[in-house]
């Protein structure tokens, strides 16, 4: 019996919007603190031809918005949205994969790879918008 490789393997990341504001006038050289909110989804799909290989793709999309030490809003909010795509080896099918699919432990692998690149990203465009970045989490 051939046993079939079923890992996917990460082809892509695509940033596919990434905008910001802060057009706010700039106040004297103060602490600023970013409140980041993640929302990522993860699915299943097939290529657009019909001999492609099965594709899992993973959607990251990365809210900001700047606040003083107070907690006020300073007006500045910035959003990142990235794709991962992953194709599995020619011969997987979804009913090979689709029971682990299903599951958090298998979609956190597809996940973790992806959410440190689309946050190295992010940061570097909120650093190219004129904020530090840095203590930013890099992981999920």
């Amino acid at each position: 019996m051939e046993v079939v490789e079923q890992r996917p393997r990460l082809v892509s990341l695509r940033v596919t919007q990434f905008r910001g504001d802060n057009s706010a006038p700039a106040p004297a050289p103060q602490k600023l603190s970013l409140e980041l909110r993640q929302d990522i989804e993860v699915g299943l799909g097939t290529s657009a031809s019909a001999d492609g290989p099965l594709l899992a793709l993973v959607n990251v999309v990365l809210h900001a918005a700047a606040k003083t030490p107070e907690g006020a809003d300073t007006g500045a909010v910035f959003e990142g949205r990235y794709e991962g795509k992953f194709e599995y080896p020619a011969g997987v099918t979804e009913e090979m994969i689709g029971s682990r699919f299903a599951t958090e432990p298998y979609q956190y692998v597809l996940v973790a790879q992806v959410v440190p690149l689309a946050m190295t990203h992010f940061r570097r465009e909120l650093q190219a918008m004129g904020l530090d970045a840095r203590e930013l989490p890099l992981g999920i």
